[in-house]
């Protein structure tokens, strides 16, 4: 079942759009966009992934996507210039759109399919075929894309050796015993200052405190081993820029990614990246990063790290869960109603008021003793 053309009707969602389009064993030559005037914008994400993909694509503009004999008029006179094997992709636009639509692709005996945005499921609305699933997966920058953000740096799927991956899993392991140290820790790198000789990042001195702390001893090492720091008269030294941002949580980062990693082997078909740089369609370009991503049976699925204390209620400027709760449901508007979140918290320190608020938001939390079962928590939030 694979046709030479599709129409399809713009709206907010470009999944069930560009999932058909994408597959090997579907894709059409051409594309044709019914866009209504406030879906245009939309339309050009759509189109821009659509063309990189070799994809002719073409506009039919809508004067009013709620006139349903205006619709009609528009989508008959397009389909008496056809000639080619078109089908209508009936799953997008307003429901007049729709209406419209599938009325004149059914006088005429024309094919019209819908697709399950749930299950990636195509239905056959002209014939009793039986539903079928498109093997499809879309990458992420792919996605992103047609969902009007800019991905200005190639997806970053770090290396992990041997010892780096021992190490972060020992952070994992031990994170109630050591978590306060490496709040202190965290400090230290994030405020560390580049110097003009070595270009190395310099914190401010320890204070006695921290001198005599065990458990931030024991971190420190822990980090000199990996070659991260080192300390030199009571003030750490980050040797670059990415040491540094390694050790201010960069590390959480890559135990992400390496249990995404793990359960992409796992569950098949599964794009993903850490630190991931996009340039949202704002008219101000504003930046975003977003720590860890994975696109999984076309649903992107965004992970915010946290290796700071999450206790406090924001009120002094510090740190706050619930910040971070909001901050990652903002995040998750990227990819549109499928998309799910999770906040991993490395301290375990996020308050019982804000575990309550992530509930009500439909937002998954991995806190604290749980990362000692990172795997097996994704895991089960991604399928």
């Amino acid at each position: 079942m694979k046709f030479d053309s599709h129409l399809c009707l713009v709206s907010a969602q470009a999944t069930p759009n560009l999932v058909p389009a994408l597959d090997p064993a579907f894709q059409p030559a051409s594309v044709t966009l019914a866009v209504s005037a406030d879906m245009q914008e939309k339309a050009r994400w759509l189109e821009k992934v659509l063309k990189e993909r070799g994809i002719q694509v073409e506009k039919l503009a809508l004067a009013d996507a709620y006139d349903y004999n205006q619709c009609w008029e528009c989508f008959a006179e397009w389909l008496g210039r056809q000639s080619s094997n078109v089908a209508l992709n009936v799953t997008g636009g307003t429901k007049v759109m729709a209406m419209a639509a599938q009325d004149v692709f059914r006088e005429e005996k024309k094919p019209v399919f819908y697709v399950n945005i749930e299950t990636d499921e195509v239905i056959r609305l002209d014939t009793r075929e039986a539903p079928f699933t498109l093997p499809t997966r879309i990458r992420l920058k792919q996605y992103l894309e047609a969902h009007g953000y800019i991905v200005p740096k190639k997806l970053n799927k770090p290396d992990i050796n041997r010892d780096i991956r021992d190490f972060i899993n020992r952070l994992a392991y031990e994170s109630e015993r050591l978590g306060k140290a490496l709040g202190t820790l965290n400090w230290l790198a994030s405020q560390a200052v580049a110097t003009r000789e070595t270009g190395a990042f310099v914190s401010p001195a320890l204070n006695k405190h921290d001198l005599d702390s065990k458990a931030l001893d024991e971190l420190i090492t822990m980090f000199k081993n990996e070659n991260k720091l080192s300390l030199q008269n009571d003030k750490l030294v980050f040797p670059d820029e990415d040491a540094r941002k390694f050790v201010n949580g960069g590390w959480l980062e890559y135990l992400v990614f390496q249990t995404l990693a793990t359960l992409a082997g796992e569950l098949g078909g599964m794009d993903w990246a850490t630190g991931i740089e996009i340039l949202a369609p704002d008219g101000r370009r504003t930046q975003n990063e977003l720590d860890a991503a994975c696109l999984l049976k076309n649903t992107l699925h965004i992970i915010e790290c946290k290796s700071a204390n999450l206790s406090s209620n924001g009120k002094t400027g510090e740190s706050s869960g619930t910040d971070a709760l909001y901050k990652l449901d903002a995040l998750r508007r990227i990819g549109g109603l499928r998309t799910k979140a999770m906040l991993v918290d490395f301290r375990g320190s996020l308050r019982d008021i804000d575990k309550s608020l992530a509930a009500q938001m439909n937002l998954a939390v991995v806190s604290g003793s749980q990362l000692r079962n990172l795997q097996g928590e994704i895991k089960t939030w991604l399928k």
